[in-house]
């Protein structure tokens, strides 16, 4: 395995290991599980016409690292071509080895981490068979399937909203009428659902409404490509949050807070 781990004393500075690397950007050092930084790396030479130039070599911290710091010196090589073969010239056998290594190195820090994810994950490997877990997936499908088509679902919540008789805001108890002023900083007074009724006056018309706080808030935007459309949005919000409307070609006609049923 290309990793090697240790735990701080407070007084060693040195950490080696013995795995082969190409250059210094091939090491890896976390500290705690994390990207450490203030250290050296101090390579042990394989020779002039080596392979790998590199046998292993050393981590130096400028800073002895405690005895509760965990030190990881592991290794990846990227995955990527380093001689590109020409068709006329002839294959030097001393580049075509290197070549090789290189690429069964750079597999062999595939393998480390496919088994890594294995120690991570083993629990739930053994706890779920893959039917079952292609059986949970297909529960899951088929209540999705049961809500049958999506787009047809959407135009249904929106004929119930805009039909004078039957609207979402009918079954939902007291509403509360708010301004409908547009690119002012409106208070939310209770929980529930804010409604907004906005006819649009163009072919490109749209609705941003900033959610939150004047200083931290979540842009929501309705956009419409139809004329004289009557249009209408929903959206959960609590007390003391405050809003804002800045339409663009078009009007709101209702701007209303629908309580919790």
């Amino acid at each position: 395995m290309q990793r090697v781990s240790y735990m701080g004393d407070g007084s060693t500075t040195e950490f080696t290991f013995n795995f082969p690397f190409y250059e210094n950007t091939n090491i890896i050092v976390t500290k705690n599980g994390a990207t450490a930084t203030g250290y050296t790396i101090v390579g042990t030479s394989a020779g002039l016409n080596a392979d790998i130039p590199y046998t292993g070599g050393k981590v130096v911290f400028n800073v002895a690292p405690i005895a509760t710091d965990s030190i990881t010196i592991s290794r990846r090589l990227p995955l990527t071509r380093i001689v590109d073969y020409q068709p006329t010239e002839k294959i030097n056998p001393t580049v075509l080895n290197q070549d090789q290594n290189y690429t069964m190195e750079a597999l062999k820090d595939m393998q480390d981490n496919l088994d890594g994810f294995d120690a991570l994950y083993s629990e739930i490997i053994s706890i779920e068979s893959i039917q079952t877990l292609t059986n949970r997936i297909e529960t899951v499908s088929q209540q999705i399937t049961n809500l049958g088509n999506i787009s047809q679902l959407r135009q249904t919540v929106n004929n119930l909203v805009q039909n004078p008789v039957h609207t979402i805001p009918d079954y939902a108890g007291t509403k509360t009428a708010l301004s409908t002023d547009t690119n002012t900083w409106i208070t939310i007074p209770k929980d529930g659902v804010l409604h907004i009724k906005f006819m649009t006056t163009n072919a490109v018309s749209w609705l941003s409404i900033c959610i939150g706080t004047e200083t931290n808030n979540t842009i929501l935007t309705t956009q419409v490509n139809t004329d004289a459309r009557s249009n209408n949005v929903l959206y959960n919000v609590k007390s003391g949050q405050k809003f804002k409307m800045v339409p663009q070609n078009a009007n709101i006609t209702t701007c209303e807070i629908i309580p919790f049923c």
